[in-house]
């Protein structure tokens, strides 16, 4: 290879393109499938949070919906994946790894949430805060976001998601649900714990959920079916397993209806320790257990670093709903971990996005890079359109825009959205037709918008008041 094709000129700098050994023969992920399912998935949830926020849906309907999601479509959706499941394909070394990075998480957070925390909540904001910041929606939002991804490149992948998932719900959870169950007892005002009570407690809860349940009977249907699921029964399994993702997507939107209402300045402090967590200390953790405990396995191949990206984008995977009911359930720390459960999956979407992106251009070829950025650059400029016309519709509207502060901030809002415009003329119109005055126009209005903001900062610099 020559040096030109190793490195890609993007606005007037070189950026060097290091292509991994063997990797040409590796198809990265595809990455220009991933937008969309998060456009599906994140509008699916959008209409569920209005329909919910407009009173379209009662209480007790979106309750129903929930009871048939967690009961009827996930376990079909369990049970015929696991007695599907391709046992040969599987690295163990990435359960492995993810294993590792989860307990470690888990034992961070709940050791210094016992250390910092106040006597009279310490065991239940421990266990609650631990399961917050290691169980994943998997089903729901993570299986649409891998299968856009991998399905084309590496289709082997979907099935970790089903062996992962009970990670938490068998190990890890019981540890959360004890501590809960002791703090529960403390408030009873009973001096000693009944051991074995909780034990049991602790188990009844583990064994009702219909994840543990049916990963268990599947495993065991795997065996006794020979990995294939009876004529009688796939039209209906399929039916109900289907049913999943659109329900369940709708009804997470539902349930986000009034949740950040709860949240407090109290509460602040402790939500952000533990969105940090989640979302930026899981995803690390596991990208380097990967690196560390599949050395060996798959190090002389390609995959060893597609694995370890996969591992990274799995632990971004926000908070699952679950937990809000686990919260629910003991009537502990409800606020701060409803309130996470929503800014944990809106955060998660341009998290993952631009991780994957990042992730991706080492193995991409230099020929279609900036293709590739241009396509980012539309759809981000898209979405960002949205949020700043209803931004400067707010702001107008209030009438704040005469104060200077609000000046100055609608002053970059319109300059930002005048960007976006630009970005989306020049990827629908003007590069597509060689027309000189079009490509002349959008790069004066393109430049303009952004050199406009530093004009805007000094002028503002001479304007009485402004010292």
């Amino acid at each position: 290879m020559d040096t030109a094709s190793r490195f890609v000129l993007i606005h007037g700098k070189n950026i060097s393109h290091n292509t991994l050994a063997g990797s040409a023969a590796v198809p990265p992920m595809s990455i220009d499938k991933l937008f969309p399912a998060l456009l599906e998935c994140f509008g699916i949830i959008l209409c569920g949070y209005i329909a919910g926020r407009a009173d379209l849906i009662t209480e007790s309907q979106a309750k129903g919906l929930g009871n048939f999601v967690s009961k009827f479509a996930l376990p079909a959706l369990l049970f015929k994946n696991m007695v599907l499941l391709d046992f040969g394909d599987v690295i163990w070394a990435f359960l492995w790894s993810v294993l590792v990075a989860k307990v470690a998480v888990f034992v961070l957070v709940c050791v210094l949430t016992l250390m910092v925390a106040s006597p009279d909540s310490r065991y239940s904001k421990a266990g609650l805060y631990a399961i917050f910041a290691t169980q994943s929606n998997d089903f729901a939002l993570g299986y649409p976001i891998v299968d856009a991804l991998y399905r084309s490149t590496y289709p082997e992948y979907l099935q970790y998601i089903y062996l992962v998932a009970p990670v938490s719900l068998m190990l890890l959870n019981p540890i959360g649900f004890a501590l809960c169950e002791v703090q529960k007892w403390r408030q009873s005002g009973h001096s000693q714990h009944r051991t074995l009570g909780i034990m049991g407690v602790v188990i009844l809860q583990v064994l009702k959920n219909p994840v543990v349940f049916m990963v268990m009977i599947g495993i065991l249907g795997h065996f006794a079916l020979g990995q294939q699921i009876p004529a009688v029964l796939s039209e209906f399994i399929d039916g109900l397993a289907n049913s999943f993702g659109g329900a369940a997507l709708f009804y997470l939107g539902l349930t986000m209806v009034g949740q950040l209402r709860k949240l407090t300045r109290d509460t602040g402090v402790a939500l952000i320790l533990l969105i940090t967590a989640k979302l930026l200390v899981m995803p690390l953790v596991c990208k380097d257990m990967v690196d560390i405990l599949d050395v060996g396995v798959n190090s002389t191949s390609a995959n060893h670093t597609s694995l370890s990206n996969f591992a990274f984008l799995y632990g971004v995977f926000p908070t699952a709903p679950s937990v809000a009911i686990y919260a629910g359930h003991y009537n502990m720390e409800l606020e701060v971990v409803t309130s996470g459960m929503v800014i944990s999956t809106f955060l998660s979407a341009p998290i993952m996005y631009v991780s994957a992106w990042l992730l991706t251009i080492p193995l991409m070829d230099p020929a279609p890079l900036v293709a590739e950025l241009e396509n980012v650059s539309f759809n981000i400029s898209i979405v960002s359109l949205i949020a700043l016309v209803w931004t400067i519709v707010v702001i107008l509207l209030s009438r704040k825009f005469k104060r200077l502060p609000h000046l100055f901030a609608l002053n970059l809002f319109l300059a930002q959205f005048l960007v976006c415009i630009s970005m989306i003329l020049w990827n629908s119109l003007v590069k597509y037709d060689d027309n000189l005055l079009g490509r002349t126009v959008t790069f004066t209005l393109l430049y303009s918008s952004l050199y406009s903001t530093y004009i805007w900062t000094g002028f503002n610099t001479t304007l009485p008041g402004s010292d």
